[in-house]
């Protein structure tokens, strides 16, 4: 999947801390600021959860019953970590910074641009 940062940039600005894309073999990191630093074991176990959480995306919908799931959000203590699924096990994760202030809509817009 081709992935470009600038609509992650232009939604979250300095905030935005990674951007990864993936598919059922692989991730790939497209970005990630200098002051992040991520070991490809880290990569690759975030990989197998995201493949996982694909899984249950048509539970999530039947179970809610308000529309088509979008993306999940997860706030840390130093980043908050939206993920977007794209269909067939791909999609997109974000990071940025928690209490940053971003508009966390802004980035899940950018994430339904893809």
């Amino acid at each position: 999947m081709q992935v470009r940062e600038t609509p992650f940039r232009d939604a979250a600005g300095p905030a935005l801390r990674a951007l990864a894309v993936y598919d059922r073999d692989d991730v790939e990191l497209v970005y990630e600021r200098d002051d992040v630093s991520t070991k490809d074991r880290v990569v690759d176990d975030i990989h197998q959860e995201l493949i996982l959480d694909d899984i249950g995306i048509g539970r999530l919908e039947q179970l809610f019953g308000v529309g088509d799931w979008h993306c999940t959000m997860h706030r840390f203590e130093d980043a908050i970590c939206i993920h977007h699924a794209t269909g067939d096990y791909r999609g997109v994760l974000v990071s940025i910074d928690t209490d940053a202030g971003v508009d966390l809509e802004a980035v899940a817009r950018a994430c339904d641009e893809l």
